[in-house]
């Protein structure tokens, strides 16, 4: 049986599109899994987001009702005061402990430690802040470059 030169042609064209297909399927699958890592990515800044709320609101509750919580929420106020009383004993004893005979300054009392604190928690949040919007500015311009390289997608 001879093979013909027509034979050879429609071959190679079919095994030639056979090729492509394979190669579009690749760029397609690719395609696909960047967008998923994309959508996870959002996803985990996302549940970030969620975890900052759900604190805030646990914030708010506790100040509005941290001395006389709901039922379902007097375990977890206690457990915040006690924390809380924990934390400002810590404070105290750091500050006993910084007190040097040289300069003999007399310990810091409850309220300084707890302006310290205080301060401290405020200086934190300011951060915190300033990196959400600063993460925001980076979402809002896309077309600029900050030093990323994106994969098109």
């Amino acid at each position: 049986m001879a093979i013909t030169v027509e034979e050879l042609k429609k071959k190679a064209v079919s095994l030639g599109q056979t090729g492509l297909n394979i190669a579009q399927s690749g760029v397609d699958k690719g395609v696909q899994l960047a967008s998923v890592a994309k959508l996870k990515a959002l996803n985990v800044k996302e549940e970030a987001n969620l975890r900052a709320a759900y604190a805030e609101l646990g914030k708010i509750y506790f100040a509005d009702h941290g001395t006389e919580p709901e039922d379902a929420y007097a375990a977890v106020c206690s457990q915040i005061a006690d924390i809380q009383a924990a934390i400002a004993a810590n404070n105290a004893k750091i500050a006993e402990l910084k007190v040097t005979p040289e300069t003999e300054e007399a310990p810091a009392t409850e309220e300084e430690v707890e302006a310290v604190v205080d301060e401290a928690e405020s200086m934190v949040d300011q951060a915190a802040a300033a990196f959400e919007e600063s993460i925001a500015a980076d979402e809002a311009a896309p077309g600029e470059d900050n030093g990323d390289e994106a994969a098109p997608v």
